[in-house]
């Protein structure tokens, strides 16, 4: 089924079709939930809200070719995962390794470095640096964007990152997790 059927469909709340929007989102939008919430539990809870609010506001989704539907969902998972994140757990404002390498800067990474080694060490980040580095290398959202979505100024949205990125090469420098130094 092409996707503008299937939007259509879910627009008519046909349930055949919200059951399979649901299950062919729901895996990239658990993936999304959990660079933001560490919690498996917690980005299961941000997912139901959001999968509410995506059928309670698929009517307004205007299509704009292929693509579209997968970013419009995207950005309510993101804004339900800061909304669990505020609500839930206060934000201290202070797995693909190329574009980590890409976004750090780090040039001196070693080939024994895999994907879930990067992944555990952005879960143990503080979550502003977490929201903040995963709002600007994974989903490309600008300063001026994240700042806006957060509450918080540019200046605090680049310190943010800038301090992630630190924490990251720090940890892969020195591999101070899972309990090894």
């Amino acid at each position: 089924m092409n996707e503008q059927l299937l939007i259509n469909q879910c627009k008519q709340h046909q349930r055949r079709a919200q059951k399979q929007l649901f299950e062919e989102l729901y895996v990239p939008s658990y993936r999304i939930a959990r660079r933001y919430l560490v919690s498996g539990f917690d980005a299961e809870e941000a997912l139901g809200n959001a999968f509410i609010r995506i059928f309670n506001n698929i009517e307004h989704f205007e299509y704009r070719g292929e693509g579209s539907l997968l970013k419009w969902v995207n950005t309510i998972v993101i804004n339900e995962c800061i909304r669990f994140l505020s609500r839930y757990k206060p934000v201290l404002v202070e797995e693909d390794k190329a574009l980590l390498v890409a976004e750090s800067g780090f040039d001196d990474f070693s080939s024994d470095y895999d994907a879930e080694e990067i992944r555990e060490i952005i879960d143990h980040m503080p979550a502003g640096y977490r929201i903040v580095f995963n709002l600007f290398a994974m989903e490309g959202y600008s300063h001026q964007q994240i700042s806006n979505m957060l509450n918080i100024s540019e200046g605090t949205s680049r310190s943010q990152l800038c301090k992630a990125r630190n924490y990251i090469i720090d940890k892969l420098k020195h591999r101070t997790y899972y309990g090894t130094a």
